[in-house]
């Protein structure tokens, strides 16, 4: 499709700022009136007429239905990890949470790199399609075979859930269902609230690997290619290690300091791409594997957090409250930070991404302190490696 970058631009942000406001909504349609099984087949079903109306677009080349079937995409795609947990707590408990959703991410992520690269290839091998339109709208009709083959796994997964619900848990589910008519926001605590906040984290990743590439080919004096293979580092070692430590972050425990950990290294990366001189080759290397290892903690060890702090009966409200903070704060770095490197340049940059993670860092000291004077310690409790309940 010939469009410019003002068009390309918003096939994104139809996917991001609606569903600040979406994510919240879902998550308590889900908890309150769906449940997980239906709420589940339902997201499917919005991804795959999505995509059908994506690909029917690109067909016949308009562009605004594109972005409709962009915007179906966008809601189950954001819905789907806060109902996803939802099987994890009612299939796991929490005792074996931060493992099942470390595995969860894992799968997700692996799903999101295939994305990117499948479509291409697919693309290419379709050059006997001389019409471009055409070609992309088939390569899309493949996405929505994908979601088809998703869809029969979530029919097979609701079917597996109902077997387990009928047979081993009905009292369980019973107690659950009258505790749901009773969730609000008010019962959220601070330490929820403090926890949520902490997603700034990921905003950050986010955005400074949208820049990051330039950002090496100036400072550091890199090739393209070179830029393009530090900044991938970020994400390099996700994929595989981050079951490996949501293993070790649930048999260990203490939840809040491997996140403050984690956060205390990406604040060091963020320092050192400060303070060093330019034209140091090593350097965007270096902190690219630091800033990796930070980022596969923070997934294993953080994004369990709220699931461990709020009721089973509240898991996809709160999931849903952390995706739309998410999208927002995600939303307005990356406007902010494209006006900060317009007027003030990367050092100026750099200074706030700093200044933002000592701020998630003072927030994570601050929930450790609340957890420590509750009456029962959750965010910096033992893993199962330490206690047999």
């Amino acid at each position: 499709m010939d469009i410019d970058t003002t068009q390309y631009n918003l096939l994104f942000l139809v996917t991001t700022w609606p569903n600040i406001f979406v994510s919240v909504i879902g998550g308590v349609i889900a908890d309150r009136l769906l449940g997980r099984r239906v709420s589940y087949m339902i997201l499917i079903i919005i991804i795959l007429t999505g995509i059908l109306v994506w690909s029917a677009a690109s067909f016949f080349n308009l562009f605004w239905v594109v972005l409709v079937g962009r915007f179906f995409i966008g809601i189950g795609a954001t819905l789907i990890p806060a109902v996803t947990v939802m099987f994890f707590i009612n299939w796991f408990g929490k005792k074996y949470f931060t493992l099942a959703v470390s595995i969860g991410g894992t799968s997700a992520r692996l799903g999101g790199a295939a994305a990117l690269a499948v479509p291409q290839f697919i693309n290419e091998q379709l050059c006997f399609i001389d019409d471009p339109s055409y070609r992309l709208g088939a390569t899309i009709l493949v996405g929505a075979g994908l979601a088809c083959v998703g869809l029969m796994v979530g029919i097979t997964v609701a079917m597996l859930d109902m077997y387990r619900e009928t047979f081993k848990e009905k009292k369980t589910q019973k107690a659950k269902r009258s505790k749901m008519k009773h969730s609000d926001f008010k019962q959220f605590d601070d330490r929820f609230w403090l926890t949520v906040f902490i997603i700034i984290f990921y905003s950050i990743v986010f955005s400074f690997t949208g820049i990051g590439q330039v950002f090496y080919v100036q400072k550091y004096s890199l090739s393209l290619e070179e830029a393009s293979i530090a900044n991938s580092f970020v994400f390099s070692a996700t994929i595989l290690a981050t079951p490996i430590i949501g293993y070790i972050v649930n048999g260990i425990g203490h939840h809040i300091l491997w996140t403050m950990g984690a956060i205390t290294s990406a604040l060091a990366v963020h320092l050192v791409l400060l303070i060093t001189s330019p034209g140091l080759h090593f350097i965007p290397y270096t902190t690219g594997i630091l800033y990796s290892v930070s980022y596969t903690i923070v997934a294993a060890a953080y994004w369990p957090l709220v699931g461990l702090i709020v009721e089973k009966s509240q898991i996809a409200t709160a999931y849903g409250i952390m995706c739309s903070m998410n999208n927002l704060f995600w939303g307005l770095l990356s406007i902010v930070s494209g006006f900060i490197i317009d007027i003030s340049g990367y050092f100026v940059l750099e200074i706030m991404y700093s200044s933002l993670l000592f701020l998630i860092l003072m927030i994570s000291v601050l929930v450790l302190m609340i957890d420590l004077v509750s009456v029962r310690s959750v965010v910096n409790a033992p893993g199962t490696w330490k206690r047999e309940d």
